[in-house]
């Protein structure tokens, strides 16, 4: 992904662009495959874009396991929960699962005022009110998901408002990141898939695919 398609940057001239990360002291810095981006407990300073690669932010316990892991996509932000709460430690981590390249802005770039009023800074802060706007929207939406049911519920709501025109869900995420965002394991979500898949309820095209066959039988689910 291009700078220029960050969200932040949304209706900025190149050369507003450019002066944002000036005054930001952004950087793009690149991570090794599993090379950690910030650790648990590491003092919050910037907020990353990932830019290019594959990002897992997750959480360990006092046991050293594994309580929370989810995935970043390509342009979306990550590390804003602590650095904007001025909270003194990340509760979490965030760690490169290949070749990666991100965008780091500092943190005085948002908390700071602007000496000049910059055109430039309050369109970027402005857009960055809509990025954290649009993922709230849909972590609300996550929950009522999460919350409709057992996995059979979850599946079908999850697939019914997923669907395009044709009927078909074109997945954004692998098996293993959509049973996340289901709380779920793998081969539960598997066999679910499987189970409507017998039922007629909808097939299985190939592993970014699944098209509805019968739509009234996954509405009888919710």
């Amino acid at each position: 992904m291009k700078l220029e398609q960050l969200q932040i940057f949304q209706n900025l001239t190149e050369e507003e662009m450019q002066k944002s990360l000036v005054c930001s002291q952004a950087v793009i810095r690149k991570y090794r495959k599993n090379q950690y981006i910030f650790r648990q407990g590491e003092y919050p300073e910037k907020l990353y874009f990932l830019l290019n690669g594959d990002v897992e932010v997750g959480s360990i316990n006092l046991n050293g396991k594994v309580t929370r892991i989810s995935k970043v996509a390509e342009g979306e932000d990550f590390g804003e929960i602590e650095l904007f709460l001025h909270q003194p430690a990340y509760s979490g981590y965030a760690k490169a699962k290949s070749e990666t390249k991100v965008l780091e802005v500092s943190k005085s770039f948002f908390g700071g005022k602007c000496e000049k009023n910059c055109v430039h800074h309050s369109k970027v802060v402005f857009n960055m009110l809509q990025v954290f706007a649009e993922k709230a929207d849909k972590n609300n939406h996550q929950i009522e998901v999460l919350t409709s049911g057992n996995l059979r519920q979850r599946v079908a709501i999850f697939l019914l408002e997923s669907c395009g025109l044709n009927d078909k869900v074109h997945l954004q995420m692998n098996r293993e990141d959509l049973a996340l965002y289901l709380n779920t394991t793998r081969p539960s979500l598997s066999r679910m898939l499987l189970t409507l898949q017998e039922e007629g309820s909808i097939r299985l095209t190939d592993r970014k695919t699944i098209e509805i066959l019968d739509y009234e039988a996954l509405q009888l689910e919710e």
